[in-house]
């Protein structure tokens, strides 16, 4: 594993950051998560970074007015091996591809003191000179961080500077696989800024992640003769675990190592380190409450994308059940714009106008679904899907679905669209039926979407607007659940036909809604009674008062034209889609 690793040459300030291959990243000082606030000669934004997977691409920014000193002499694109640094201002950037030992098995310490949390927050220090100060400076700190990792920095820091008889300090996360549950460090930092953590107990990290409580183990600091049962651990007379819970769900702690301080006045030894598993404990119940905060305050802003404001109001604490995956009746949503593609292709020299103006369509119609209580499910490209039934049941008022459709329409195809001489710019499904919804991501990612029939269902039906030059389109489903409402007219929905959709074995009564008074409406309707009855020549007589314009007489008449105008002998009157 590779880290970069910073530090001023001026004070005792600096960070350790892990680095993800391929994943650039920036460096400067108002930078969010790798900035160097105390060098004034570093700029804004200095330099972009990438880890490749064994080396460190430096590039340098033309607008940085300092130079970057890589082996010496002042570079703006280089590469940094592992063991090298470079140089900007008075901060010292080196590369190291090291790990913390993970947790070793180790026999008994010669003395161990286990303390519960409530516990020791009721007790004072025995020696306070200091660490008042220490706390009031770390909380700061900690409380101005608006990053994770910076607030790592932090921790591990001050525990460092408030025991100044630890030698090393490691953060370690709860990993389980096939049942088998281990600690794995995930950042460290040590008294002399670059040395990498030894080994750890894994008996004392057990003990105290186990039983939940702050446990401090000291081994003899004599020279032990072969054979003795006790073993201290990588090189060190003591050791204290405290358990933390941090970000949303993720369970660790914090282990402190070093070699005993020298006794003062009438504090024993034991006395001395009691202290420090106080000083320790509020420092790691402070970066894990700061921790939730950070991740909460990321998983709103996330599932503000999602959802509409007010949504999540009078959820419990509890917001991870409340939003998990389960079953639900929904009306689903796939809109997905026309004509973006082939343009972006004819027009390769304007990337980015098209860009801002499909960007700009897709908050018309991410704005229409969370105005009506919809939830934002997924993008693919320059289509949305959207959804109804989740987490409430918004299907109580199933409307929202067809007022949030209509408003897309009328923004992107005007008023009259059945039968217009121009595509339209976007196409619209429709479906109806139970699915699975719910939040799914990491502690740093989240995505919100739904999966089911209704889901693929909508999405085949949205790709039947194409060719039917009608830009919405609902299943039988999601009609009858607007039928249901009072106040939707009972004219208000035209059927178009029964389609079998590609991928799909079941046939679709396809339906759109009615934008107007339309007189030649009922001569479509004739027409598609006697098509699908087999009548094909009445069929034809009645689509002769329908405006050639409107796709789906288009689709009759091809479908007869396939069979010359005579009806199969096995005939049960639907369409066939071989494509989507």
């Amino acid at each position: 594993m590779a880290e970069l690793f910073a530090r001023d040459t001026l004070s005792s300030q600096r960070w350790r950051r892990r680095l993800v291959p391929n994943q650039p990243f920036i460096i400067g000082r108002t930078t969010l998560s790798f900035p160097v606030l105390w060098d004034k000669q570093i700029s804004s934004k200095h330099a972009q970074l990438t880890w490749n997977g064994s080396q460190l691409e430096v590039s340098q920014f033309s607008e940085a007015i300092n130079p970057v000193f890589f082996e010496s002499k002042p570079q703006t694109s280089f590469l940094v091996n592992p063991g090298q640094h470079f140089v900007i201002g008075h901060t010292e950037f080196l590369v190291e591809n090291t790990e913390p030992t993970l947790p070793q098995p180790h026999r008994s310490p010669k003395t161990e003191v286990t303390i519960h949390p409530s516990e020791i927050r009721k007790a004072s220090f025995r020696k306070t000179p200091g660490r008042i100060e220490l706390l009031t400076e770390m909380v700061s700190k900690m409380t101005s961080c608006n990053d994770h990792e910076q607030l790592v920095t932090i921790t591990l820091q001050q525990l460092l500077a408030g025991i100044a008889h630890s030698n090393d300090v490691v953060l370690l996360e709860q990993r389980t696989r096939k049942n088998n549950v281990s600690y794995v460090p995930i950042a460290w930092d040590s008294r002399d800024g670059y040395s990498t953590p030894g080994g750890s107990s894994q008996s004392l990290i057990e003990h105290a992640t186990q039983s939940e409580m702050c446990v401090l183990h000291v081994w003899p600091n004599d020279p032990l003769p072969h054979g003795d049962d006790f073993t201290r651990v990588a090189g060190h007379d003591w050791a204290m675990c405290i358990p933390l819970k941090f970000q949303l769900n993720s369970a660790g702690a914090l282990y402190l190592s070093g070699q005993r301080a020298e006794l003062e006045g009438n504090l024993t030894e034991v006395e001395i380190l009691q202290d420090d598993i106080k000083f320790a404990e509020l420092v790691g119940s402070t970066f894990a409450n700061l921790s939730r905060n950070l991740a909460l305050e990321r998983r709103q802003s996330q599932l503000n994308q999602f959802f509409t404001p007010g949504l999540l109001e009078g959820v419990s604490t509890d917001l991870e059940s409340y939003l998990s995956p389960r079953e639900a009746d929904l009306i689903v949503l796939f809109c997905d714009l026309r004509g973006f593609s082939a343009a972006t292709e004819e027009h390769f020299d304007q990337l980015i106008p098209y860009l801002q103006q499909t960007s700009e369509t897709l908050s018309i119609i991410t704005s229409a679904i969370l105005a009506q209580q919809g939830v934002i499910g997924d993008f693919h490209g320059d289509a949305v899907m959207g959804f109804w039934g989740w987490p409430h049941d918004t299907l109580q008022r199933p409307l929202g679905a067809i007022h949030t459709a209509q408003k897309i329409v009328r923004a992107l195809a005007g008023d009259d669209f059945l039968c217009s001489d121009s595509p339209p710019y976007a196409g619209i499904g429709i479906a109806a039926g139970r699915a699975v919804a719910g939040m799914i991501g990491s502690r740093d990612q989240v995505k919100v979407t739904a999966f089911g029939p209704p889901v693929n269902l909508a999405s085949r039906i949205e790709g039947l607007t194409k060719p039917l030059g009608v830009p919405l389109l609902l299943d039988e489903n999601a009609t009858k659940r607007l039928q249901q409402d009072p106040t939707m007219p009972p004219d208000s929905f035209v059927r178009l036909g029964n389609y079998r959709l590609a991928g799909l074995r079941k046939a679709t009564q396809i339906y759109t809604i009615k934008s107007s008074e339309i007189t030649w409406l009922s001569n479509y309707d004739n027409a598609l009674v006697h098509f699908e009855s087999g009548r094909w020549t009445e069929a034809k007589q009645q689509l002769e008062n329908v405006p050639s314009q409107f796709g789906p007489r288009t689709a009759l008449l091809a479908v007869m034209a396939q069979y010359k105008g005579e009806c199969p002998d096995v005939w049960d009157g639907v369409i066939e889609r071989r494509t989507k």
